[in-house]
Parts: C-alpha cells; structure tokens; sequence
C-alpha cells in the first residue's frame, strides 16, 4: 500500500475505518478479527482511503506537530535539515554543513525554540516573498499597496483586489522558491483578474507556462 495504516483491536463490534487530519490511518476491529479479514477489508476501501488522503492533501497546508529537538527535520527554501540546539547569549540561526543551528539564550523546550524558529521563519518570508511579489508585479504592470504574513490553514495565499492587500502563509517558506514565484504570481494576477475562470489561468500561463508542474509540487512536498 502507498500509505500506513495503524490497527487495533479493542472490545468492539464493528470495524472502524478513519482518515484523520493529519493523513493518519487508522483502523481499529473487534478483538477476535482475523487479519487476513483486516487486510481484505483494506484492500476493499483502498480507492476510499485514497481519495481522503488526497483531499486533505489538496484542504490543507497545516504544518506537522514537531517538537523542536535535536535531530528534528527543519524545513526552508525546499531543503531539509538536521535541527541543532545551541545555549548563546542571544537568539539567532544559523544554517551550515545541513544543520539548521538555533541559538537560544532562554531555557531550552518547545515553546522557545518553536518561537525563535518562528520569529525567523517570518523575517525571512517578508524579505524572500517581497522580491517574488515585486517580481511578477513589475512584469503584469499590477501594483499592491502591502502585503501580509500569517499562518492560513486552508490556503497559501489571498488577494484583497479592492485594497490590493496580498496575504502570504509563513508557511510558503519552507517550500521551493519557483513554488513561492507561483504563488505570488497567482496573488498578483487577482489584481488583475479576481477569479479562477479560464481566462485567469490563460493569463497566469502567459508569464509561467509550467505553473502546473509548480502546484502540483507544492501541493505534494
């Protein structure tokens, strides 16, 4: 199977299948369930399984739960690297040799590293981000009045076309930069065209014929 699912047997009559929001599969049966029947059973639902987990993949861009420990995976630019916690008189990052070194002068747990990668994450989303809003809206000829940056659960970007208000997910930063180009190009262009008919993904082809290849990317990674 292209997934994994976790089973269980309790004090239960019916088998209970669930698609969780984070893409966990569960599957919990009464005790006596022989797993050749479990394993028939998800063989069954496989095309029902699948077709969850890719709308919750399409729904939904919240990050995984971490908890911000040495050796944890740091996501940034499309990049993965090795989480390394450092006491420092004050609070920084550094990136080198794949390790995504946080320097902390608090004590150190979850919240105050999550903070200080936070904090980072965001300074680093207004400066990349504006060079690919700046980008694309000198070459539509759209200008924006500001932007924003927040955490969105169900999207990585809006447009506000009558204040020219563009809003951007922080989360956008950990993805690829052509990935980040799309985006702010699919924001900039709703200046232009505030809908999704054809005729704005005509002209969202016009300056980025792969935009296709670049979504299905972001929704995937």
């Amino acid at each position: 199977m292209k997934y994994n699912v976790i089973v269980t047997k309790k004090n239960i009559k019916n088998i209970i299948l669930k698609v969780k929001s984070d893409g966990t599969v569960t599957l919990s049966a009464p005790k006596r369930t022989p797993n050749i029947f479990i394993e028939s059973f998800l063989k069954s639902k496989e095309q029902w399984i699948l077709k969850n987990l890719e709308k919750i993949k399409k729904n939904s861009t919240k990050a995984v739960d971490k908890s911000y420990k040495n050796g944890d995976n740091i996501e940034y630019l499309g990049n993965i690297y090795i989480l390394e916690i450092l006491n420092n008189s004050k609070n920084f990052i550094k990136i080198e040799d794949n390790r995504f070194k946080v320097f902390c002068n608090k004590e150190i747990n979850k919240k105050n590293i999550e903070t200080i990668i936070y904090n980072w994450y965001k300074k680093e989303a207004i400066r990349i981000f504006k060079i690919s809003l700046d980008k694309y809206s000198n070459l539509i000829g759209e200008k924006y009045i500001d932007f924003k940056i927040r955490k969105m659960k169900r999207r990585w970007g809006s447009c506000r076309y009558l204040s020219k208000l563009i809003t951007l997910n922080v989360e956008l930063i950990k993805k690829p930069i052509e990935c980040i180009d799309y985006v702010a190009l699919h924001e900039i262009s709703h200046l232009k065209l505030p809908h999704h008919k054809k005729e704005f993904w005509d002209f969202i082809s016009i300056y980025m014929p792969d935009w296709k290849i670049r979504k299905e990317r972001l929704d995937k990674i």
